[in-house]
């Protein structure tokens, strides 16, 4: 058996999931970024583009990596994506939430690779760690700024900015 072809089916299935779980990511991030937009908070929704941009780009490498292993990618219908939020609050509530979903999954599909024994894909899946985890306090941090801020539209200008500056270094 060669390499290409020893990609276990559970170990198949997980990554296959993920890229539903990617894509949905980033039609979240998309409605995210044209919520913000509208309310005049374009910093944060550059950030929010910014992120969706990211998301695809993990699809893209959860694809490409079934395909080197001789696996079609499958690709699942996603749910639309909510599309009003009462605030940015409430907004990165969902974000931070999302992000912390995303490296439980990340730690569930390593288990899955490890139970079978699956050093390839582990070793594939942990490059998106690192990244995940500072998504992750970065996710944390911007609510827990904005939760303090609260009504404040000078702070709340501030982050907006912050964040529009983050996604322009990082675009």
């Amino acid at each position: 058996m060669s390499f290409r072809k020893s990609l276990d089916e559970e170990v198949a299935a997980g990554l296959n999931e993920q890229i539903c779980i990617e894509a949905s990511a980033a039609f979240l991030y998309f409605s995210m970024a044209s919520w913000a937009s509208v309310r005049g908070l374009t910093g944060m929704a550059k950030w929010f583009r910014a992120e969706a941009a990211g998301e695809l780009t993990h699809m893209n490498l959860f694809v490409d990596y079934l395909n080197d292993r001789d696996h079609q990618a499958k690709f699942a219908t996603i749910e639309a994506p909510a599309c009003e939020w009462d605030s940015p609050v409430e907004a990165f509530d969902l974000v931070r939430t999302q992000e912390h979903k995303l490296l439980q999954r990340m730690n569930d599909l390593i288990d899955i690779a490890d139970k079978h024994n699956d050093h390839l894909t582990q070793s594939f899946l942990t490059q998106f760690v690192p990244q995940q985890i500072a998504d992750t306090a970065g996710a944390d941090d911007v609510h827990d700024r904005l939760t303090l801020v609260g009504s404040d539209g000078h702070g709340l200008i501030l982050i907006d900015q912050e964040l529009g500056h983050e996604a322009d270094a990082h675009g």
